[in-house]
């Protein structure tokens, strides 16, 4: 038996066609019918949806502008409301993204631009173990299910709360080049890539003082998860940066890091402030893109006070 065998999909469940699902169902018909429509359409309709979501919730809009306000502290209240708009504008984008995602839009892939994919694929072609981490942007959906067309992948997942939602989503996401690995499986992440297949994993939240190290991170003292340096002395992977942006109504584009040498170093500290650098480096490159509504730095060193 091998480790993809372990992983079981969600299964139908006849409890799904209860009254009490039917909104639900109601929302994943009005969906897959918005995403029926003109790119163009989709696009400035998810953008209007996530601007009306930030004045409908009071306290991510707060969580966001808090971020903003400690990570760039060197911008003025204008150009964070901006940056602030924008990622709620991208993050109502991707509720409708999901719905290209899940029923296949054929133009979709088109509409993405993929630069350093050799990467990949050479160090698949050597036999090489691959770890790639990314960051949460807000097109997470479209982005990462074209490039797994050039480079099948396994990605680390949160299982969603909702059986129905984590059923549908499930389907329609492995319609693609990738394989779902529920969090709590890191084992069987680990085995497929020492099978010499490609992980993915996003350690850019916080996952609470247990599992995670202090280092910097936009100049904070950050809680974050050493998954990277960890994953990848354990399964003796390359490591590759992998960003992704949305370039406007005309599409997205999706870069892929040469591997990062030296890496892991065998100083656990070190990796994981280099690796909170790199997607430091990201964000500011595109800040609009990224999850803000995140609460990022809410686990503080002993006697810090609570930022939010």
């Amino acid at each position: 038996m091998t480790s993809t065998d372990k992983l079981q999909a969600p299964a139908f469940e006849w409890a799904f066609l209860s009254p009490r699902n039917w909104i639900l169902w109601l929302w994943f018909a009005v969906l897959w019918l918005i995403t029926r429509l003109p790119f163009p359409v989709v696009y400035h309709f998810g953008r209007g949806f996530g601007l009306l979501v930030m004045h409908l919730a009071p306290k991510r809009r707060a969580i966001a502008a808090r971020n903003l306000e400690l990570c760039f502290p060197e911008k003025t209240d204008t150009e964070r409301e901006h940056i602030l708009r924008e990622s709620f504008a991208g993050a109502g984008l991707t509720i409708f993204e999901s719905g290209l995602v899940w029923w296949p839009y054929k133009k979709f892939a088109s509409r993405v631009e993929i630069n350093g994919i050799e990467h990949i694929q050479r160090l698949r072609e050597a036999g090489k173990p691959v770890l790639a981490f990314s960051l949460h942007n807000t097109p997470i959906e479209a982005c990462l299910s074209a490039l797994s067309f050039h480079a099948p992948f396994n990605a680390l997942f949160r299982v969603h709360d909702n059986p129905l939602w984590e059923y549908i989503s499930y389907r329609g996401r492995t319609r693609y080049n990738l394989q779902l690995v529920p969090r709590k499986q890191v084992k069987q992440l680990l085995a497929l890539m020492n099978e010499r297949e490609v992980g993915l994993i996003l350690p850019d939240q916080d996952f609470g003082k247990r599992r995670s190290i202090f280092v910097p991170f936009f100049d904070i003292q950050t809680a974050t998860v050493p998954s990277v340096t960890d994953f990848a002395r354990q399964t003796d992977a390359a490591v590759v940066f992998i960003n992704y942006y949305r370039k406007g109504p005309q599409g997205y584009g999706v870069e892929i890091s040469a591997p990062l040498e030296n890496f892991p170093s065998g100083d656990e500290q070190a990796d994981t402030a280099r690796t909170n650098q790199i997607t430091e480096e990201a964000i500011r490159q595109h800040p609009g893109e990224y999850l803000w509504h995140h609460r990022r730095f809410k686990t503080r060193p002993e006697g810090e006070e609570r930022i939010y």
